[in-house]
């Protein structure tokens, strides 16, 4: 005869009822960083839908704007304007350039320093897909009315210290 063995069941505790885990999580649910990441999140979501077969990143897409609209920059300069640190554009300007869209030419202004430049294929792209930026932003603040979502522009461009149309900071 063969011997069967017990087998132990694990039984974990039940899920907590939903509405005491978010009462539970109102520090965490009211946190910034929270709400920040999960926009983010929501933002590369419906980028990537928009995005269609560029198939860039949001990072590639920026820079490569920057550098279409504003000839003549240096590496360093677009890390300035667009946002991000030095080393990630240089990164990412080497993708876009694999992929055709920049070139890099020393430049003549400074000995270490690197002219980015958007190929015609880069050029073209920008100005195609610029009209999904719109699109994007007018999906990502569609839950707000209009007077909301100005007044959320405004107010996360006073945070971050960015001067656009929605904010200009005062000069001191």
């Amino acid at each position: 005869m063969k011997k069967v063995r017990a087998s132990k069941v694990e039984t974990q505790p039940p899920l907590p009822n939903r509405a005491i885990a978010r009462r539970k999580l109102l520090p965490l649910y009211n946190s910034i960083g929270l709400l920040a990441r999960r926009l983010e999140q929501r933002l590369t979501q419906r980028f990537e839908v928009y995005a269609g077969d560029h198939k860039l990143t949001r990072a590639q897409f920026a820079l490569l704007v920057v550098v279409a609209l504003v000839p003549g920059l240096e590496q360093a300069e677009l890390a300035e304007l667009s946002g991000y640190d030095p080393a990630t554009t240089g990164v990412v300007i080497g993708k876009l350039e694999q992929l055709g869209l920049v070139t890099r030419a020393r430049s003549n202004r400074s000995r270490r320093g690197w002219l980015v430049s958007a190929t015609e294929s880069g050029a073209l792209l920008v100005e195609q897909e610029l009209e999904v930026l719109d699109e994007l932003q007018a999906s990502i603040l569609s839950a707000l009315d209009p007077g909301e979502q100005l007044q959320l522009l405004r107010l996360m461009s006073k945070m971050l210290g960015v001067a656009n149309s929605y904010y200009q900071p005062e000069n001191k």
